[in-house]
């Protein structure tokens, strides 16, 4: 990682699920060493949202803790005990980085908040996701994608005419996907204006607010016409003659734009294959595309080493959105086991000693196992 544009930066990442982990994963995968914290009482849910077995050492084996995990140390501590915290404040004053998702005052009540981290190291850049930020009536609701969705006033223009609202749901999770993104690269920003000034920041990052952002120009087309019917319209977009989904004979469906109305696409494509028809579409300068499930994006090999990578384990992982020098993303390691890297991060950034990380394991500030759930 020593080539890579953050080698050097060092993150404390309290991030969890999508929204905080995947902020932190991107910036493990651009060179920041990234320790990735949790505790015995309180995994990253995506380790038993994972679970695949009952077996021994099932909380290290979850593939979505894995694909938001990737290039990280796992350290874990009791952030309930004042010993752990202790321990976070001295590894917060090593660090140029935190990034946590935590419901707001979680920190702040475990003395590790952005108050407490910067007075031991001015230079902190502090991000601090959440559903509605950190400030406001709606800032301690509990917040799903699924309500994002809602709120944000993406489900409002999902789905067809006449149906409900349509959610993201699980599988995609849109608003913890798109603040990760944001919040990167605004994290990036403000590491090199600290290293600049010696003067760290507050970054607060709403998921509500990011998504009501890609919503830009149809708040602006609302304000600019109260009276606007706005809502879901399936695949109709306004100042678009035509653009649906259509089958073809071989059961599979194709997206088609046209720039004028041709009422018997529907016959022509069922009359074809996909690729037949798309082939054709595209011939004569229409915009045509197969509609992929995961199976198909799986299979291409345009794919491999961008959107989806293998770790040293065999187990996909997601990849970047870009390529850096025509290079993709690489897995110097995959996503940690529980507490696996707890002694070396102590020993390297602390230099404590094998006394005093005894004293820590029998204290129980220190695990390598789960103290909830089904062990």
């Amino acid at each position: 990682m020593s080539a890579r544009p953050l080698s050097g930066v060092r993150v404390l990442d309290f991030g969890l699920l999508t929204a905080g982990a995947n902020t932190s994963a991107m910036l493990a995968d651009l060179g920041a060493d990234v320790i990735k914290i949790e505790s015995s009482a309180y995994l990253d849910p995506f380790r038993v949202v994972g679970k695949p077995d009952d077996n021994e050492g099932w909380w290290n084996r979850s593939p979505q803790f894995r694909f938001t995990n990737r290039n990280k140390r796992g350290l874990a501590l009791n952030l309930k005990d004042p010993e752990g915290q202790r321990v976070i404040r001295e590894l917060a004053s090593h660090c140029d980085v935190v990034v946590e998702n935590f419901r707001r005052g979680v920190l702040d009540r475990a003395g590790l908040g952005y108050k407490d981290l910067s007075a031991a190291n001015p230079r902190l850049v502090f991000a601090a996701i959440s559903s509605q930020g950190d400030t406001g009536p709606e800032r301690m609701n509990v917040s799903f994608g699924s309500t994002l969705d809602a709120t944000s006033g993406i489900a409002s223009l999902t789905g067809y005419t006449g149906e409900e609202p349509r959610i993201s749901g699980m599988d995609v999770n849109y608003p913890d996907q798109i603040v990760s993104l944001f919040a990167t690269g605004i994290v990036i920003t403000a590491v090199m204006e600290a290293r600049q000034t010696g003067k760290g920041a507050f970054l607060d990052f709403s998921q509500r607010e990011v998504a009501s952002f890609t919503l830009g120009e149809e708040i602006l087309a609302a304000s600019a016409d109260p009276a606007r019917p706005n809502g879901r319209h399936g695949n109709r977009e306004e100042g678009v003659p035509q653009q649906d989904a259509y089958r073809c004979k071989d059961g599979r469906w194709i997206a088609v734009t046209l720039d004028k109305p041709e009422p018997a696409i529907d016959v022509f494509c069922a009359a074809h294959d996909s690729a037949a028809a798309v082939s054709a579409l595209l011939a004569r300068g229409i915009a045509a595309a197969i509609c992929n499930d995961g199976n198909d994006l799986l299979r291409d090999s345009a794919l491999q080493g961008v959107t989806l990578v293998r770790d040293e384990r065999g187990g996909l992982v997601k990849g970047l959105p870009y390529r850096l020098g025509g290079k993709g993303i690489s897995i110097e390691r995959p996503g940690p086991d529980l507490g696996q890297h707890t002694n070396e991060v102590l020993r390297e950034l602390l230099g404590y000693d094998d006394a005093q990380l005894k004293k820590l394991a029998e204290a129980g500030v220190t695990s390598t196992t789960p103290t909830v759930g089904e062990v």
